[in-house]
């Protein structure tokens, strides 16, 4: 189903930050080990999460734009679950049934919204030095994306990879599902990766390597200028590999990941001006999925939305 949505529409919109916005809400305790996903055991809390994630679907429904949405499952792998207080509880599958039963709130004849199963990197998203190599990555992910696979969800990605082992480790695994998958890198504007791999090469190598190549390849975490930059680079160098990269989900700020690490306020971008770069990304580039990372809000999903039309 995944794979038939990403052909049959030219634009797919994404939602805006949610692990970000709610990490600096003074309301909301993150838990230290698997972040947002413990949000959805507490009552209370579970209303300021589904708040946030109906804001930003309530636009997609208005504006009739097909949407992804991903369950709040970025850091909850099997490690941090067993340090956490949730550890004798099905964290995965629990926060995926929360957001299918936040799409189904929108009834049979919603326009579509898919679910992703979200696993994050081991490490720092920003620090490549802090990844495992491919054979360890496997092993350490395959528990939590085995449990997203089984949970129900329409497709798995894997997000703010910094590495190219720890990306063809999660590969790996997510091609023994069934279902479709996406990589996700954080990237830098000459079009490697943190860990200094040039992204068409690790596109390559992972189209190779893993028993079925993903879906497509998308960018998180990095500004729209940094990403067109990036396409631009492996467009001249290696047009294959080009066409695999069909989303962005992008940071207001446009300074580094090396700038950005550990960076306490994100620099603001006014909503319109965030609508206006990424629509020129879809303009430029054909890219498909579009939605916002740090720093973006309901606004900046909605102005790119008002470009859309």
């Amino acid at each position: 189903m995944y794979e038939k949505y990403i052909k049959q529409f030219a634009f797919i919109l994404g939602e805006g930050s949610v692990y970000e916005r709610l990490r600096r809400c003074a309301a909301v305790e993150i838990d230290p080990h698997i972040a947002y996903a413990s949000l959805i055991y507490e009552d209370e809390i579970r209303r300021v999460l589904s708040e946030v994630h109906r804001e930003y679907l309530d636009i997609g429904q208005r504006f009739g734009i097909p949407m992804i949405a991903v369950a709040p499952t970025w850091r909850a792998n099997y490690q941090r679950i067993a340090r956490s207080d949730f550890a004798e509880l099905p964290v995965n599958r629990d926060c995926v049934r929360f957001m299918i039963d936040l799409r189904n709130g929108y009834g049979p004849n919603a326009h579509p919204i898919l679910i992703g199963g979200n696993c994050g990197p081991k490490g720092d998203g920003y620090l490549p030095d802090e990844a495992p190599e491919a054979q360890e990555a496997e092993q350490f992910h395959q528990p939590q994306i085995s449990d997203l696979a089984e949970s129900g969800v329409d497709f798995l990605i894997a997000k703010t990879l910094p590495a190219f082992g720890e990306a063809l480790g999660i590969a790996r695994c997510m091609a023994l599902t069934e279902l479709p998958y996406v990589i996700s890198f954080v990237l830098r504007a000459d079009g490697t990766i943190l860990d200094g791999t040039p992204l068409d090469e690790a596109i390559q190598r992972i189209d190779r390597e893993a028993s079925r190549p993903p879906t497509h390849y998308n960018v998180n975490c990095v500004h729209a200028s940094i990403f067109s930059s990036a396409l631009n680079a492996i467009k001249s160098r290696n047009s294959p590999a080009f066409t695999r990269i069909r989303g962005l989900d992008a940071n207001t700020s446009a300074k580094t990941p090396e700038e950005l690490e550990g960076l306490e306020e994100i620099d603001p971008e006014a909503p319109e001006d965030f609508g206006e770069n990424l629509w020129a990304l879809h303009k430029s580039f054909d890219t498909v999925y579009l939605g916002g990372c740090c720093g973006s809000s309901t606004e900046h999903i909605e102005a790119l939305a008002q470009r859309a039309m």
